[in-house]
This record gives C-alpha cells, sequence and structure tokens, in this order.
C-alpha cells in the first residue's frame, strides 16, 4: 500500500534511506551518508511530500516530491528491491503530475536504468559540490519517450 508518510515515521525512513544509500553509492565515502542522515530526518522530510510504500506493516521503500515536481528521493530497502516497489511509487506519483525532474549520480548505473525505463530522459550533467562526483538532471513529461530500448537476445 502507497500512502503519505507520518512525522513519526521519519526516523524508520532516514534508517532506509541510509542503508539504500551506502549500498547505491559505494563510490562515495560512507561518511558523508552518515553526516547527512541527521539532516534528512529533521531538514529535509519536514520540507518534502513524501508517500511510503508499506506492506504488511513493513516500510519497504519511499518516494519524496519537492516544489516545481521534482523527485527528491525515491529509495526501496535492499532487501526488496527488484520486486517493482520502485516502479509502483513512481507510478503513484504520475498518476497526477504532467511532468517530473530529478538528479541522479552519473555513476549510479541502475538508478539511471531505472529512469531511462521509465521514458525520463537526460536534459544536463554537473559536478556536485559536496562529493565532486558528476550528477545528472533527468526529465519526464506525459506522452514524450526517451528513446530507451530494451534488448533483447534475439536483438540484432
Amino acid at each position: 500500500m502507497i500512502r503519505k508518510s507520518k512525522y513519526e515515521e521519519f526516523q524508520k525512513i532516514s534508517d532506509l534511506w541510509l542503508k539504500a544509500s551506502l549500498q547505491a553509492h559505494s563510490f562515495i565515502n560512507e561518511n558523508h551518508w552518515i553526516e547527512q542522515k541527521t539532516l534528512l530526518c529533521h531538514d529535509f522530510l519536514p520540507s518534502v511530500e513524501t508517500f511510503v510504500f508499506e506492506d504488511k506493516h513493513k516500510l519497504k521503500g519511499f518516494i519524496c516530491l519537492g516544489k516545481q515536481n521534482k523527485i527528491a528521493a525515491l529509495y526501496v530497502a535492499p532487501e526488496f528491491q527488484n520486486k517493482k516497489i520502485g516502479t509502483k511509487l513512481l507510478n503513484y506519483i504520475r498518476r497526477n503530475k504532467p511532468n517530473l525532474s530529478l538528479d541522479t549520480y552519473a555513476k549510479n548505473a541502475k538508478a539511471l536504468r531505472f529512469y531511462q525505463k521509465h521514458n525520463f530522459k537526460i536534459i544536463a550533467e554537473y559536478l556536485e559540490e559536496n562529493t565532486s562526483e558528476k550528477k545528472l538532471l533527468l526529465s519526464w513529461a506525459l506522452g514524450c519517450l526517451s528513446g530507451y530500448c530494451k534488448k533483447y537476445y534475439a536483438d540484432s
């Protein structure tokens, strides 16, 4: 079930975020993520609209929507990845939004494939100051296709 998050869940959301961030961003020093966790819980989450994916009373993922239809975060607990939870969260947000944008690290190939599969286009790249890592700005609009093609074994 997808629903709006509650303030009391911010600590659980932050714990999930840290676990998933450490796994997805092994190219960045883990101290960076540990230092960001408190800010996430106390400053970031209260400033965005957050929806959680909960199943059998267990928080399995979340998505945060910021100003101007920007996806500020989309994370699924590592043990529940590849079970369509990220897709369900993304589609939940897309139902009422004609366009969305987000940032992701260029080295996070799994996230980049996920967003391109869901018709997001890379529209810019920049260097993040805190990490000195390249980030990509992606955008999606209703009715626009990314050009991403899934290749099958028999394709030439």
